[in-house]
């Protein structure tokens, strides 16, 4: 078994090298999937140690978990960790890794398929709980185990490790230049500064506002929906206390919108803008404010897209400008997982503990690798500088994984689709709501009918997210 997990990823690559050779690929690209393995592979004589493969697609992070990893390796005589480091096609390999039984022991989550799937369908994941004690479950604070993210009934799955969530970025020197105060706080303010920037500025290529809208789902994921929730309306327009869709809390967000494209406020040319091109925009100075992800930007203008700009970022706004709602999370919740078919699996949940670690996590926090969402970790760790300089990158307690979604198969357009069509004119949003109402609750009632429970929280808020029955 040890043998077959320290070559089974050569052998992956080999396998989907021949399959994209035969539909006549270019086997160039399979060469890049093959595993960066650091340290150094596992010895050929382990004699009584376990071997624990970990993979992961993390390279950003190599730097500072290899000599950690070493250092366990050094001192653990019972256990090597053999640390893999996967690029392109990950989630085929893993999956593959599972079929023909040779998993690795501790490994990244990977793939879109519903936590229920994974555990009770493809029994990819072990059951944690029955490793853990009151202080581990203490140490990751109220509110960390959250049913169909990382929890089923009384199971844990995976352990939260580091977050992300929508801030608004906006170019300080443009608001000093046109006497903006501070960043908007209602959906009414931010419509004004962007018109007030536009109106100065445009003359010299610089507009209020852009949106990544080339792609609708990435563009409404973080600027309509986030707003909407942290509003107080519902998530993707699912209301938890009636088991329903009602898009209608979507109105006043898709009107601000489409008034600042309608009057020419935003950037031209948003419509078939993606994020990068965005970004250089924003880098040259030519954007007032745009919505994005708190992990990833500061790292984009320090070496993607270098900038002078004098840029900073505050929490995005709402329609009234009060919080009614705790926003949900980019990503978070959950990253690594334990084979529960480990022929070690003592050993595993030991190298697990490692990985989600004070020691190794408070330096990852410090080292602005990612924003930690163990407590115990954060609270030993210095904060990370950028977020010194910017505290409103953190990730604090209004940012949230709300309960897992219905799964629903809607015909037609999906309501990414639709709410850029309403943001651009090409649709009326009173009429794209009564329809997306329409269609997605008769999707969800067809899947009820089929046999999927029906997801109802009568006690849930907004802000309370009571997911009592």
């Amino acid at each position: 078994m040890k043998q077959t997990k320290r070559i089974l990823a050569m052998l992956l690559v080999l396998v989907m090298a021949a399959a994209m050779t035969a539909c006549g690929g270019n086997t160039s690209q399979s060469v890049a999937s093959a595993p960066s393995t650091a340290p150094a592979a596992a010895p050929e004589d382990s004699g009584d140690r376990a071997v624990i493969a970990f993979w992961t697609t993390n390279r950003h992070d190599a730097e500072y978990l290899t000599p950690l990893i070493e250092e366990f390796n050094n001192t653990h005589p019972d256990i090597y960790i053999d640390y893999q480091i996967f690029a392109d096609n990950y989630t085929q390999m893993l999956d593959l890794a599972f079929s023909t039984n040779s998993a690795p022991d501790v490994f990244m989550m990977a793939g879109t398929d519903s936590l229920e799937v994974q555990v009770n369908e493809k029994k990819q994941l072990m059951d944690l709980s029955q490793f853990m004690t009151d202080e581990d479950y203490a140490r990751f604070g109220e509110g960390a185990f959250v049913e169909g993210i990382n929890a089923l009934g009384e199971g844990i799955y995976s352990f939260p490790y580091t977050a992300s969530a929508v801030r608004l970025f906006y170019n300080q020197d443009i608001f000093d230049r046109v006497g903006i105060e501070g960043p908007p706080t209602s959906l009414e303010e931010m419509v004004a500064d962007a018109t007030k920037i536009t109106n100065e500025l445009s003359g010299e290529g610089i507009y209020g506002f852009a949106g990544n809208f080339k792609s609708a789902a990435s563009a409404v994921a973080r600027t309509i929906d986030m707003i909407n929730v942290r509003s107080g309306g519902n998530r993707s327009g699912f209301d938890y206390t009636t088991g329903t869709f009602d898009f209608s809390t979507y109105k006043p967000v898709l009107e601000a919108f489409q008034a600042m494209f309608a009057t020419g406020v935003a950037f031209p040319g948003c419509e078939s803008l993606d994020i990068d091109p965005l970004r250089t925009q924003f880098a040259a100075g030519k954007i007032g404010m745009y919505m994005s992800l708190s992990h990833a930007e500061p790292g984009v203008y320090l070496s993607q897209f270098p900038t002078d700009q004098n840029w900073n970022c505050a929490q995005i706004p709402t329609v009234s400008g009060n919080v009614d709602g705790k926003q949900q999370l980019w990503f978070g919740g959950y990253q690594f997982a334990i084979n529960p078919n480990t022929p070690y699996p003592q050993q595993a949940w030991e190298v697990y503990q490692f990985l989600h670690s004070d020691e190794v996590m408070s330096g990852y926090h410090t080292a602005g690798l990612g924003t930690v969402m163990i407590p115990s970790a954060v609270e030993k760790a210095t904060p990370p500088e950028i977020i010194s300089q910017m505290p409103a990158l953190a990730i604090t307690a209004d940012d949230v994984q709300y309960p897992v979604m219905p799964t629903v198969v809607v015909e037609g357009k999906d309501y990414y689709t639709v709410m850029v069509e309403c943001i651009f004119g090409m649709t009326d949003i009173d009429t794209a709501i009564e329809d997306l109402n329409t269609r997605y609750n008769a999707a969800y009632d067809k899947a009820v009918q089929a046999g999927e429970e029906r997801v109802v929280y009568p006690n849930f808020t907004p802000l309370g997210q009571d997911t009592s029955r």
